[in-house]
């Protein structure tokens, strides 16, 4: 308890400084935000997990909490359920910067409501300072003055709506406007030599994956395996926290879906089967695809792609196109393959989810049709499917598809699949 009494203490020590607990347990996403945010004028606190920062949390009153969502053992969604059932802490404002947009966690964050969603990919230092300034400047003075935790008989704030995770606040367009802010500090301390030195070591930390990736898919012990995937995920979480990466789209991206897929699996081991181990391969071969093109063309920008699903079952539309726009990408989805023929010979799409078996036309046929539309010769086709036999297999392939993947499909899943084709499409091109 001494140690929580020191950090709340320290924690109040300047009440004129507005005071952040930033809650992560990756050490270098750690220091980077914490120097950027203590030279920008805040007081910041952190701590490494989740139940640590509850402790916290009981005792200090935070002016915002900037939090993770993807932790070992007890994920961020713990804090913010804490924070929401506390009528002391209800009013927190609560910045989530992860990755796990893409999984459950983040549908769990966005009913308990968050004022902003950023991504780790997609973030920097600058971003979220100029996110937190916003956010403390349209609060109402009697909640931003607020210095201590009132006592238990005091009565609480009456609470003011969160802003919950939004497609809004998650589309391409919202992330790109952030990262145009300007931050001086950013661009002296950005040093091409370290960029360059990553890049160079890219073989290495692909080999490093891709033994990590073999260890796990040897092990037949479930436990075993259970660690193997947690060391691999701990790599994977690691290696997309590198500051140096940020201006690597085309790694970041990949590397956050890799990381919300292993998340996932961890949480959800009954997931684990050839169809996500396959995709796993591809994420580590793709990770290596992405390093090699950054050494030899330079930065990319992040894709931005509208997608098209076609599938007669609502609910797999609605979960495929959910699981895209929390990639951050667009996708329309329809329930008639005509409809779908209809729309892709008046717009443009970057790729095609097909069902197979649909009244009116199946998805091979409607493949070999948009394969004979100009522009569309190449554009990636996956399927997706309760019938991924061999025969099917075979069928998608000569039909023109590019890949399949079975129902009842995995949003995460399908989500690094699409990520994974758009990118090689754009590398093609």
């Amino acid at each position: 308890m001494y140690g929580i009494a020191a950090e709340v203490a320290r924690f109040y020590c300047k009440p004129q400084m507005k005071r952040l607990l930033l809650v992560d347990d990756d050490g270098v996403v750690i220091r980077s935000y914490r120097d950027r945010l203590s030279a920008h004028g805040f007081q910041v606190n952190i701590t490494l997990d989740a139940n640590a920062a509850i402790n916290v949390l009981r005792s200090a009153r935070p002016d915002l909490v900037v939090l993770d969502l993807m932790m070992p053992g007890i994920s961020g969604v713990e804090v913010l359920k804490f924070i929401r059932s506390e009528p002391r802490l209800a009013t927190l404002p609560v910045v989530v910067l992860t990755n796990a947009y893409m999984n459950e966690l983040g549908f769990q964050a966005d009913e308990l409501g968050v004022q902003r969603a950023l991504l780790k990919a997609q973030c920097s230092p600058s971003v979220l300072m100029s996110v937190i300034d916003e956010i403390l400047l349209s609060m109402p003075k009697e909640l931003a003055s607020e210095t201590a935790p009132p006592s238990k008989s005091a009565p609480s704030a009456d609470p003011v709506p969160n802003a919950p995770i939004s497609q809004a606040e998650t589309q391409p367009n919202v992330q790109r406007s952030g990262a145009q802010i300007d931050d001086p500090s950013v661009k002296t301390e950005s040093r091409p030599e370290a960029k360059a030195e990553l890049l160079a070591q890219g073989s290495r930390l692909c080999a490093d994956l891709r033994g990590l990736f073999q260890t796990f898919t040897r092990q037949a012990n479930p436990e075993t395996q259970r660690r193997q995937l947690e060391h691999f995920y701990r790599n994977v979480h690691s290696l997309s926290a590198k500051e140096d990466l940020t201006e690597y789209a085309q790694i970041t991206q990949i590397m956050a879906v890799f990381e919300a897929l292993l998340y996932t699996l961890i949480e959800k081991p009954e997931r684990i089967s050839p169809s996500t181990i396959r995709t796993l391969a591809s994420l580590v071969d793709f990770v290596e695809v992405s390093f090699q093109d950054a050494s030899e063309h330079g930065a990319r920008g992040p894709i931005s792609a509208l997608i098209l699903a076609v599938d007669d079952d609502p609910l797999a539309n609605h979960l495929a196109v959910s699981a895209l726009q929390q990639a951050q990408l667009q996708a329309q989805s329809t329930e008639d393959p005509l409809v779908a023929w209809q729309w892709l010979n008046r717009e443009h799409y970057d790729l095609f989810l097909l069902d197979i078996q649909m009244p009116g036309m199946n998805g091979f046929d409607l493949c070999k049709r948009l394969r004979a539309v100009p522009g569309y010769e190449k554009t990636p086709v996956i399927y997706v499917t309760g019938h991924s036999d061999f025969e099917n297999r075979t069928k998608s392939t000569l039909s023109g598809g590019g890949d399949l993947i079975a129902k009842p499909i995995l949003p995460i899943e399908l989500a690094a699949k699409v990520m994974i084709h758009l990118m090689k499409s754009r590398m093609a091109g």
